[in-house]
């Protein structure tokens, strides 16, 4: 069993994967000195809220379950997010101010799977930064150009920047197209970004030469170049706003 807030971060990066971002305190309403669950039965690997009533977000809680050993138990002094690896029945138990509140959770033998549904997000008013890259494998005799598209503006951390790219007879086109977030998040909030990789029939070469490059983003088309030499790839690149490419050369 787990009681320390020390690791709590990085489990409920887990839980929020699992369960869409089951949070903490998305219970009704808190009763004085009573411990409330959100779901009193669950299933193996649910997550479950826990509220104690009787005690403040600041109090110093002791959290107990019993039997010990099949449960993974994450606190944050008056709230917890437990879940179990094994079916059976369970007494929770919060101690605060001297005070002892229980409650009694059963866990079936089913394993939870969760249903996970997603927001899909314009990106107006953002910008987007594309770093690009040149991949070669000799032993393939393959090359490609790929790019890392990041934003500017935050999102939530398991959010995913959606992109669609083509590449034909050589003209470059990439489609900024929506950020996919989970409907229910908790994460913080930060730039997100996506690989690019324009990967050509294999095996291929990138060969040398003057080839256009268009991005679009919230229906404006930027249009550049990109002129590759045996040495390096420049991207001819003249914008400062909407859509920007760092750096503008690279070595090959």
């Amino acid at each position: 069993m787990k009681k320390s807030l020390y690791g709590f971060t990085a489990l409920l990066l887990v839980f929020c994967a699992m369960s869409a971002c089951n949070k903490f305190g998305d219970l009704p309403g808190s009763q004085n000195g009573k411990l409330q669950a959100s779901a009193y039965k669950v299933d193996i690997n649910q997550p479950d809220t826990l509220l104690l009533g009787s005690a403040k977000s600041t109090d110093t809680v002791k959290w107990n379950v019993i039997p010990s050993g099949f449960d993974s138990l994450i606190t944050q002094n008056n709230k917890a997010l437990v879940f179990f690896k094994k079916a059976g029945k369970y007494q929770v138990s919060a101690t605060a101010r001297g005070v002892t509140a229980s409650t009694y959770i059963t866990v079936s033998d089913s394993v939870y799977h969760p249903v996970i549904t997603y927001n899909y997000l314009p990106l107006t008013g953002d910008q987007i930064t594309l770093v690009p890259h040149f991949y070669n494998n000799p032993t393939a005799d393959s090359s490609y150009l790929s790019f890392v598209a990041q934003t500017q503006k935050s999102y939530c951390g398991i959010s995913r920047l959606v992109a669609a790219d083509s590449l034909i007879n050589n003209k470059y086109g990439i489609n900024l197209l929506y950020i996919k977030q989970p409907a229910q998040c908790t994460i913080g909030q930060s730039p997100i970004a996506t690989v690019i990789n324009f990967m050509q029939n294999q095996p291929g070469l990138l060969p040398n030469g003057t080839f256009p490059l268009s991005v679009t983003l919230n229906g404006t088309t930027y249009t550049g170049s990109i002129v590759a030499t045996s040495t390096t790839i420049t991207f001819n690149w003249n914008y400062t706003t909407g859509v920007l490419i760092a750096p503008k050369q690279i070595s090959r």
